[in-house]
Formats: structure tokens, C-alpha cells, sequence
């Protein structure tokens, strides 16, 4: 049985039709495309730890738009985090780079994704494509 951790948080972003993922850097899922995305800390909401992770992954700035969901499956995280999802939007015009945790940063057709880490791309399916 895995015992839960801490809360993380994932965002969607949507640029030009196609949805923003990297390439893990490291484990778990090493080599994995998946949604920007970390660790709350103790001092900030699940919404700000999303927008600060988006910065600190890919080098955007975004906006909070929408609550996707909670993403608790016991084994989407071999570490036991649970997800609060969210669909976020660009605030400027910046592309996006790899940052810290990512390896190279692409855009996907969310119809045609890449095989994906976690339960990614599940949460990408439930924000686009219900």
C-alpha cells in the first residue's frame, strides 16, 4: 500500500491548439513526457504552486482558469502524491523553454500525444477532449 505523500499540481496549457508538455529530467518516469507541474509548498495554495511551477519548468506565466480535478489513483505516483489539476492560459506571448526538471519542452496535437508519464495523459483527456 502507498501511503500519501504530499500535493502536487499539473496544468494544462494550450498554445496555438496544442497542448505544452516536457521531458522529465529525472525519476520517477525519467525520459517521460508530462504536464508542467510539482510540489505545493506549505506556504502556498495548490493555484499558486501551479503558476510558480509552470515558471520555474517551462518559463511561462499563466493564468488559473479552471479546476480539472483531483488525481488520487494510488499507483499515478510511485512516491504516493496526489494531483490538483488545472487548465491554465499564457498572460504573455513567451515560448516554452526548459527550465529546471525538464529535459526539452514541445508541443502536442492533444489528439496524438506522445506516451506519457503519471496519469498525464489522462488529465490532458479530461480537460480537452471530454
Amino acid at each position: 500500500m502507498v501511503e500519501v505523500r504530499a500535493l502536487a499540481t499539473d496544468a494544462v496549457i494550450v498554445l496555438e491548439g496544442e497542448v505544452v508538455l516536457l521531458e522529465r529530467a529525472h525519476s520517477p518516469f525519467e525520459g517521460s513526457w508530462v504536464l508542467p507541474g510539482g510540489l505545493v509548498e506549505p506556504d502556498e495554495t495548490a493555484r499558486e504552486a501551479c503558476v510558480r511551477e509552470v515558471s520555474e519548468e517551462v518559463g511561462l506565466d499563466v493564468s488559473v482558469e479552471e479546476f480539472v480535478g483531483l488525481y488520487d489513483d494510488p499507483d499515478r505516483d510511485e512516491r504516493g502524491n496526489v494531483s490538483a489539476a488545472y487548465r491554465c492560459t499564457p498572460v504573455s506571448d513567451d515560448t516554452p523553454t526548459p527550465r529546471k526538471e525538464a529535459r526539452q519542452v514541445e508541443t502536442f496535437d492533444p489528439a496524438d500525444l506522445p506516451e506519457m508519464g503519471f496519469d498525464h495523459e489522462q488529465i490532458v483527456t479530461d480537460t480537452l477532449l471530454d
